[in-house]
């Protein structure tokens, strides 16, 4: 994935650097490789935090369950 990323952001970087004006070439890096990079980012984040959340919340169920005694 990270290849993938790496690869795509360096192809905007070539397609920024080809813009005739400098404004232009900042709204393609913004667009093109920030925005899409940002959310790529946080989407990983929030799925890695709510599967430790859910791993965490089984561990705890699996935890209470062993103190009472229930099966």
């Amino acid at each position: 994935m990270y290849l993938v990323l790496i690869g795509w952001l360096y192809v905007v970087l070539m397609f920024a650097v080809a813009q005739e004006s400098l404004i232009r070439s900042g709204f393609v890096l913004f667009f093109l490789g920030v925005l899409p990079t940002w959310l790529l980012m946080w989407l990983t984040v929030r799925r890695r935090r709510l599967k430790a959340e859910l791993a965490r919340e089984a561990e705890e169920e699996a935890r209470a369950k062993k103190v009472t005694g229930d099966s």
